[in-house]
């Protein structure tokens, strides 16, 4: 069907002499002043522009996130090497150690660490307290840069003094120190906890300073807790029909003594490395607690999980044993047990739900 469409009207010449009429009337091939091809022509322009905009912003986006490395972060915002927590317990760990081992004399070599300390006047000789073992037990961030670290000395004892008889002089019957019986045993071996501030700031070479903000405080050390229950049962001697021993024996002799192929007691996609060299040459088992059935004669059907405590005693080269405890996982297929984990820790109990009021 086709639609009629009503012709305009001609406009009629304009009379001679007249100027040309340039009014602002609208015709049938103008729109508020903008003509229909010009307008159309607009209008596309400005969606291509648009969409070129947004196309511009997506590639640039996207230029950026692959050109910029995953596993590394931007060495524009990557902070010095040592900054931080790890940077703040190893300054407060050294120290701690030059703390604990000054003596009289030493306060310059505290001042490397706490400037404070050139005002000190420090008694009793160096190596008075000697650390064999310094570890940080504690640290937490109490404000921008200032970090609390606590750390745990081993301390052992003085060593008591050495007598020599060219000090006593000629008559060794002449009375010296008194060592005896009534000076009482020397102090043994102790363990004690110091608490030290430790600020750090940006140096102008780009690293990251530290300074101590005050002498150490000695603390508490930390407080014990009651261990969680397990999912295990009681403890049980190993019975030779029991499959799971035979599994768990050989295991066991092939990890940590290298005695037979590790892999043949694993599960699939289970993978370990034996101890080497073998710290061992020989493997007992004493006793499993299993979540399950404690002593099992036969083998469950395929797919079936159980979870172990094994106590061991493994004998060294020189005969000497050390008890051992392993976290298991076993799992059957094909109509024995394999090893499908060495655990992390023994499988806690899940603390029971609050009663509702």
């Amino acid at each position: 069907m086709k639609i009629l469409s009503k012709q305009p009207t001609p406009e009629p010449a304009p009379e001679a002499g007249n100027e040309p009429t340039t009014d602002a009337r609208d015709d049938a091939h103008e729109l508020g002043g903008w003509s229909t091809g010009a307008q159309a022509n607009t209008t596309t322009l400005v969606r291509w522009v648009a969409w070129a905009a947004i196309c511009g912003s997506i590639l640039l986006s996207l230029g950026t996130f692959l050109t910029r490395p995953t596993d590394t972060p931007s060495t524009d915002h990557q902070p010095p090497p040592g900054t931080g927590a790890q940077g703040a317990a190893g300054f407060a760990t050294l120290y701690a150690s030059e703390y604990l081992l000054a003596g009289k004399g030493d306060e310059g070599r505290l001042a490397a660490y706490y400037p404070g300390a050139a005002t000190l006047r420090l008694e009793g000789s160096r190596g008075r307290l000697t650390p064999s073992q310094l570890t940080v037990t504690r640290l937490r961030q109490t404000g921008p840069g200032i970090w609390s670290v606590t750390v745990a000395a081993r301390l052992q004892p003085p060593s008591p003094p050495v007598e020599n008889d060219d000090v006593k002089g000629k008559d060794s019957d002449s009375p010296g120190p008194d060592t005896g019986a009534d000076a009482g045993p020397p102090q043994g071996e102790s363990v004690r906890y110091f608490q030290v501030p430790v600020a750090s700031a940006p140096r102008a070479d780009g690293s990251t300073g530290y300074v101590a903000m005050s002498l150490p405080a000695e603390v508490a050390g930390p407080g014990t807790v009651d261990s969680p229950h397990t999912v295990y049962g009681t403890p049980q001697p190993p019975h030779d029909r029991d499959p799971r021993v035979k599994t768990i024996r050989s295991f066991l002799a092939a990890y940590l003594a290298g005695d037979g192929d590790l892999d043949r007691y694993l599960a699939p996609r289970t993978r370990l490395t034996r101890i080497a060299p073998a710290p061992y040459t020989a493997v007992d088992l004493t006793s499993l607690a299993a979540d399950g059935p404690a002593d099992a004669t036969g083998v469950p059907p395929d797919g079936t999980v159980q979870r172990l405590l094994v106590s061991v005693r493994a004998r060294a080269a020189d005969g000497t044993t050390l008890p051992l405890t392993y976290a298991l996982t076993l799992k059957t297929r094909a109509g024995r047990w394999e090893i499908a984990s060495l655990d992390g820790a023994p499988e806690a109990r899940p603390a029971p739900a609050p009663s509702s009021p």
